[in-house]
C-alpha cells in the first residue's frame, strides 16, 4: 500500500464536529448535537400550544397536548431517521458516540457538560430558585401552579450541580498542574 493513500479506519473515522445531514447546525457550522427531529418536535409542540391558544382551550389540556404531539413527532422523525441510515449502510449512533468520545476526551474523561463560565451556571440556577419561590408566593394553588415551581427548581438544580462540578474539575485540573 502506498503512504499517501489512507487507510480504510481513518477513512471510517467520524469527525464529530462536522457537518452531519440530519443534525442541526449552529452558527459556528459546526454540527450541534440537537438533531432536526428534536428541533421538529419542539417546533410541532409549539404550533399545537398556539393553535390551542387560539381555540382558547383550557391549559391543563393544552400543555400535556403539546407534549405529546412534539414527543410524537421527534420520535417518528427519529426512527425515520435511524431506518435511512440503516438502509444506507450507516450506523445510526456513530455521531453520537464519537460525538461523546470527543467531549470525553476534550474534558478530561468527563462526559458531562463543562461550563465555560460556571459562575453563569451558578447564577442561572439561583435566578430558577428565585422564580419558584416568586410563582409559589404569588402564584395560584393548582396543580400547574406547583408544577412550575418544581420544574424551575429541577432545573435550578441541575445548573447548580453542573456549575459545582465544573468548579471541581477545574480545581483538579489547576492543583494537578
Amino acid at each position: 500500500m502506498r503512504d499517501d493513500q489512507p487507510d480504510e479506519a481513518a477513512a471510517q473515522e467520524h469527525d464529530p464536529y462536522a457537518r452531519r445531514p440530519g443534525y442541526v447546525t449552529d452558527v459556528s457550522g459546526r454540527t450541534d448535537s440537537t438533531t432536526t427531529a428534536a428541533a421538529l418536535g419542539v417546533a410541532a409542540g409549539l404550533v399545537v400550544t398556539f393553535v390551542f391558544g387560539f381555540v382558547h382551550l383550557v391549559q391543563w389540556i393544552a400543555l400535556p397536548a403539546a407534549l405529546v404531539v412534539g414527543v410524537a413527532v421527534w420520535l417518528l422523525l427519529r426512527t425515520r431517521q435511524r431506518r435511512i441510515d440503516r438502509n444506507a449502510g450507516r450506523s445510526p449512533d456513530a455521531v453520537p458516540s464519537a460525538r461523546d468520545q470527543a467531549a470525553a476526551e476534550a474534558n478530561g474523561g468527563r462526559r458531562h457538560f463543562v461550563a465555560p463560565n460556571p459562575v453563569v451556571l451558578i447564577v442561572m440556577a439561583s435566578v430558577f430558585i428565585a422564580f419558584a419561590v416568586v410563582s409559589l408566593v404569588f402564584g395560584r394553588i393548582a396543580v400547574t401552579g406547583l408544577l412550575v415551581p418544581i420544574l424551575l427548581v429541577g432545573s435550578a438544580a441541575f445548573f447548580l450541580v453542573e456549575g459545582i462540578g465544573t468548579l471541581v474539575v477545574r480545581r483538579r485540573a489547576s492543583v494537578g498542574r
